[in-house]
Formats: C-alpha cells, sequence, structure tokens
C-alpha cells in the first residue's frame, strides 16, 4: 500500500501550472470585464433585487452603484495578483473567489455555468504549486492535478453518460445537437445555424460529442491516449464557441488543459518549443 502511494504521490513536472495560472487570468477577465457594461443595472439597482439559495446575500446588504463598483474593482485586484504571481498567487486567488462570487450573489437566479467552474478550478490553484516561481524547471506533487483530473472526469463523464443513455431520444441521429444550435438562449450563431440543417455533419458531431464526454473519464488516465483525448477537448470546445452562444465558457473549460496532460507529454512538448523557438 505505502509503495502504491509513493507511486501515485511521486513528483511530477510542475510546468503546466505556470500555463494554467496564466489562462485563469486572461479568462477570468474575459468573464468579469464585461460585467462592467451592466454595474449599475445589473448589480447596484436598488429595484431589482434577488435571493435565493443558497445566496441570501441580499436580505442583509443590496448593493449600490459604488458598492458595485468597489466589488467589481477589488474582484480584479484579485486576478492581478495571481497574474503577478510569486507570494501573492495564492490570496489573489481567494481575493478573487470572495469579490466575483460577492458580485455573482446579485444574480441569484442565473449563476453561469462558467462561473461555477472558474470556482472549482480556483480550488485547484489554492492546493498546486502556483505560488512558485521558475515551475518548467521544478517537480511537485500531483495531488491538485488529481483532483482537476477527477472534477473533469465528474463533469465530462456525467454530461456525456446522460446523453448515451438518452441517445434514442435523439443524440445518434443529431437532433439534439440540430435543436441546441438554434435554441433562442444559447444558439442562433451563424454557423449553428447552418449547421443544424445539415445533417450528414450533425450526425458524427453528435456522435463525437457523446463518445469524448462518456469515454473522457477513462481514457484521460492513459498516457498516450491523454494527449489526444485533450487535443479532442480542445476541438469539441473550439465547435462550442463557434456555433453557440455560451459566454466565455468554451475558454473557462480548457483552462486546466496544460495541468490536465499528462507531465511527461507537457514537458516533452514545452522542450521541443523551447528548442525551436
Amino acid at each position: 500500500m505505502s509503495r502504491l502511494l509513493e507511486r501515485l504521490y511521486a513528483p511530477q513536472w510542475a510546468g503546466g501550472w505556470a500555463l494554467t495560472r496564466w489562462l485563469y487570468v486572461i479568462v477570468g477577465l474575459l468573464t468579469q470585464v464585461p460585467r462592467a457594461w451592466g454595474i449599475g443595472d445589473v448589480y447596484g439597482a436598488q429595484d431589482m433585487v434577488f435571493s435565493y439559495p443558497p445566496f441570501y446575500m441580499a436580505d442583509v446588504w443590496v448593493m449600490s452603484t459604488t458598492s458595485a463598483w468597489a466589488v467589481w474593482a477589488l474582484a480584479l485586484v484579485g486576478l492581478g495578483m495571481v497574474g503577478y504571481g510569486g507570494r501573492l498567487a495564492k490570496p489573489g486567488i481567494i481575493v478573487w473567489l470572495v469579490f466575483s462570487w460577492i458580485l455573482l450573489a446579485n444574480e441569484a437566479l442565473n449563476i453561469k455555468a462558467y462561473d461555477r467552474l472558474l470556482t472549482w478550478i480556483a480550488a485547484g490553484l489554492l492546493m498546486g504549486p502556483i505560488g512558485e516561481r521558475d515551475l518548467v524547471h521544478k517537480a511537485r506533487s500531483p495531488f491538485s492535478r488529481w483532483y482537476l483530473l477527477i472534477i473533469y472526469c465528474a463533469l465530462y463523464g456525467s454530461t456525456g453518460w446522460l446523453k448515451a443513455i438518452h441517445a434514442t431520444e435523439g443524440w445518434w441521429n443529431g437532433e439534439v445537437l440540430a435543436f441546441h444550435l438554434v435554441h433562442q438562449h444559447f444558439g442562433l450563431q451563424p454557423l449553428g445555424a447552418w449547421l443544424s440543417g445539415q445533417s450528414l455533419l450533425i450526425r458524427p458531431m453528435s456522435w463525437f460529442t457523446v463518445l469524448f464526454e462518456a469515454g473522457f473519464p477513462f481514457l484521460v488516465w492513459f498516457r498516450r491516449i491523454n494527449p489526444w483525448l485533450l487535443l479532442a477537448g480542445l476541438a469539441l470546445h473550439l465547435g462550442i464557441w463557434l456555433t453557440m452562444n455560451v459566454g466565455p465558457f468554451s475558454f473557462v473549460a480548457v483552462i486546466a488543459y496544460p495541468v490536465l496532460l499528462h507531465p511527461e507529454s507537457a514537458r516533452g512538448l514545452y522542450e521541443r518549443a523551447r528548442a525551436r523557438w
């Protein structure tokens, strides 16, 4: 048993955390900066207050426009600390989480999937070695990587297995995907609307989605398959971004991919890129 634990938690190349930290900052800005256009109408409006479990903050504090701006700015300060790195990285994650969620609590009924995923990834960053410099030359415990792998296995697996279970209701013939591409709330992108009527394309796209998501929890652990599986994930999220109106979800979903990539494969890519450029 002790040998198994030693093998599981043997230090691994930590360079992927450096890239994931920067991706987190960039994508965090993509989610937070657009909210500035709605500070007064959405977050600081005195006549539009939501209180819904588990977000009861509005019962004790109704933010003014000024206080909403202050909370929004402090969330960006947290991201800036993460971007600076070093000893400020992990405190920055905490500052970001506290103030971004104070702002999100005012939405209550409409917390986006990508905001939740940013939070789960942030927990991995808090456990990871992001507070250290020069990670491309270091090896660290894989505990935080295991955490992120489990999170992504749960996310992809649950959605993929549900699609597979209900495949007879339209996933194998592409009807469900075709409908989503023209859904009034998260569809109607020009490319997606065109694809929804192309049965020869929509069916293999639907199969690819189900097989990738359902197979991810099993295949991601194999070193030789791992890079190709994540490449397929990049293709999936690029397709979602091009064909659907889901905000920055596709960008949020791939933040942790540098860490999910097998450390030896990731180090090999880094060394080849460094040698070339």
